[in-house]
């Protein structure tokens, strides 16, 4: 049985949200799940290897709202059977629609990895605002360490869903194909750094971080250039 760590987060409504955590997949890729409390609405980030069996019967019976951060197989290699058998309905940036749409990084996979293409219901934009239930969630498109990279930020949670662009300490990886580290640092300073210093950073893998702490003492890129 996997068992998720759990945030439980007040929002300014005092309401209780719960940021359920899980690891799944060779690289332990972090899949967050959060329930909307004004009706059975579960909204998930990424499709690991192996989060649909670890998932669908939590799962069952909600509106599941799916968003891909970015087009990376170990991110989305489940989400078709999430589309098909749970009716999820599923968000990314149309500028990774090559990674999703494509068979193309199927060659980047391990071979015993489940891998499907995923033909997204919703192409996202930077700035919109897509409401699941409880939850307001705004999309930020974060390109560097894909074209298509995008965080989502959940403001009554205090709370940015990175994906790989930033980690604990460092930052994601820009030299597979699309990735752009001038891009990256952009995006981390201009858009993420910019969030509320008190805003918790949920990244694709490893523990989380704020964005106050990241602005001190990320080694990568600090808030500003040559401030370490």
């Amino acid at each position: 049985m996997i068992l998720p760590v759990t945030d439980l987060i007040l929002n300014r409504h005092f309401s209780m949200l719960i940021v359920n955590v899980y690891n799944f997949g060779p690289y332990e890729n972090c899949v967050y799940v959060m329930y909307a409390n004004v009706k059975k609405v579960a909204v998930v980030v990424d499709a690991a290897s192996g989060s649909f069996d670890g998932l669908k019967q939590r799962l069952a019976g909600h509106e599941i709202h799916l968003f891909l951060t970015h087009g990376h197989w170990d991110h989305m290699c489940e989400a078709a059977k999430f589309q098909r058998e749970l009716k999820a309905v599923v968000y990314a940036h149309k500028a990774d629609q090559n990674w999703f749409t494509t068979m193309e990084q199927r060659n980047y996979a391990p071979p015993n990895v489940s891998f499907e293409t995923i033909s997204p219901d919703i192409w996202v934009e930077h700035g919109q605002t897509i409401r699941c239930g409880d939850l307001s969630i705004k999309i930020l498109h974060t390109p560097g360490h894909t074209p298509g990279q995008i965080a989502l930020y959940v403001e009554s949670l205090r709370s940015v869903f990175v994906g790989d662009t930033l980690f604990y300490r460092t930052v994601g990886r820009t030299d597979l194909p699309g990735g752009n580290f001038d891009q990256l640092k952009d995006s981390i300073r201009r858009i993420l750094y910019a969030l509320p210093e008190d805003t918790v950073v949920y990244a694709g893998h490893g523990k989380k971080t704020s964005i106050g702490s990241e602005q001190k003492h990320n080694g990568i890129v600090p808030l500003r250039e040559n401030s370490l």
